[in-house]
């Protein structure tokens, strides 16, 4: 069983220390809300993480398989990842540094929910990659083999969360205002790459 949970614990690991959407969000509020806002939006991307892996250990991943339900997920996903990197562009504008706003109505938290949450290929990657993981290690999985799976996860993603924003929080004190406008941009246009990519992969596999 232990084996099974650092496995977990690994993966976990290597998928959220992987370039992608919600670490640059992370990043990008963080260099100037600190550890704090970077964490927010960290904890929230995980919530939407394991609300996923609920949804296919439940045995509904009749969602992915639903077009109507997968093109919603995505277009909502993606105007959601738009509408970010528009702030960022706006930030790459600033001529001091200013810290990053929180969408109207949300909080850090609530932007990691949903962007984790609104992405539909949650659910291809705990079908595939987490089940294939289980099979690898326990060749007749149980219940509590994935409950275990799960919680391996959970916690790797909790200590990259917590690294990852205390990272960025020491090197806020670093950030002027040019590396400001400069990291703003960078992160504003991997936003916008990442909105184009969702809806791109999408529609083509539709």
């Amino acid at each position: 069983m232990y084996r099974l949970f650092l496995a977990a614990l690994v993966l976990s690991l290597i998928f959220c220390a992987t370039p992608g959407a919600v670490n640059t969000q992370a990043l990008r509020v963080g260099v100037t809300g600190g550890f704090r806002r970077a964490f927010g939006v960290e904890m929230g991307s995980i919530v939407g993480d394991m609300s996923w892996a609920v949804i296919a250990l439940a045995g509904l991943a009749v969602i992915w398989d639903n077009d109507t339900a997968r093109i919603v997920l995505a277009v909502i996903g993606g105007a959601f990842l738009i509408y970010l990197a528009y702030q960022g562009f706006q930030d790459a504008r600033r001529k001091e540094i200013a810290e990053v706003e929180v969408p109207k109505g949300h909080t850090d938290f609530v932007t990691g929910v949903i962007m984790s949450f609104a992405n539909p290929f949650q659910i291809p990657f705990w079908i595939g990659i987490g089940s294939s993981s289980i099979a690898v290690i326990m060749s007749e999985p149980g219940l509590m083999d994935f409950v275990v799976f799960y919680l391996g996860y959970l916690v790797g993603a909790v200590i990259w969360g917590t690294a990852y924003s205390a990272l960025i929080g020491h090197g806020k004190r670093y950030i002027t205002p040019k590396l400001f406008r400069a990291l703003s941009l960078v992160c504003a246009l991997v936003l916008l790459y990442f909105a184009l990519n969702l809806l791109n992969s999408t529609f083509l596999s539709g």
